[in-house]
């Protein structure tokens, strides 16, 4: 179980996210949508402790927490499956492979490339096998992303919300996003901010 209770944060006089609660339970996906600067994101990363609330608390079982940012995050001197290899643990090359080939990206070729090399959708992909990759290494329960699948094509999007589907299902999967397909293709719960 993962819980916003009674959210509050402002930024200066803007007051983001006013007295915002939600529960999320496992198997039960969550999207959460809205307008940018409505607080989504800002959620996310009170859920992840990367910002406090000015009020109200955000409540987890002790569960392992994995978040994905909108932007793909790559480091620019790694190539792709560095990227990956980077926020796992040592051995855990075959979990980086299996997401890399699940994004549908070619581990021959796209695999040796520098994110400079690579489409915005490409660094999308690459940002949510290292997502996913960390989720699985680390036994994350509670998935938090950010417009996960922005830079991505309908097709792909849908592909990738399958694979995020399968993946969390036994497990608490929190989206932030401004796109109703997002919502569909996840199967999910909608909360609009």
């Amino acid at each position: 179980m993962a819980e916003f209770k009674s959210i509050t944060k402002k930024y200066g006089d803007k007051t983001v996210l006013d007295n915002f609660s939600l529960k999320a339970e496992k198997g039960s996906p969550t999207v959460i949508m809205g307008e940018s600067g409505c607080g989504k994101t800002t959620l996310l990363r009170i859920a992840a402790g990367l910002e406090k609330a000015d009020s109200g608390e955000f409540i987890k079982d002790g569960e392992e927490i994995a978040i994905m940012f909108q932007e793909p995050r790559l480091l620019p001197w790694k190539n792709a499956l560095d990227n990956i290899l980077s926020v796992l643990p040592k051995d855990s090359l075959p979990i980086a492979e299996k997401y890399f080939s699940a994004t549908g990206l070619n581990l021959e070729s796209d695999g040796k490339k520098l994110p400079h090399e690579l489409s915005g959708g490409m660094m999308q992909r690459v940002a949510f096998a290292r997502f996913l990759a960390y989720a699985e290494a680390t036994n994350a329960s509670i998935l938090l992303l950010d417009e996960p699948f922005s830079a991505l094509d309908e097709t792909t999007a849908e592909k990738m919300a399958l694979l995020l589907r399968s993946f969390a299902e036994n497990r608490i999967l929190i989206v932030v996003s401004h796109d109703d397909s997002d919502a569909k293709n996840l199967e999910a719960n909608v909360i609009n901010l």
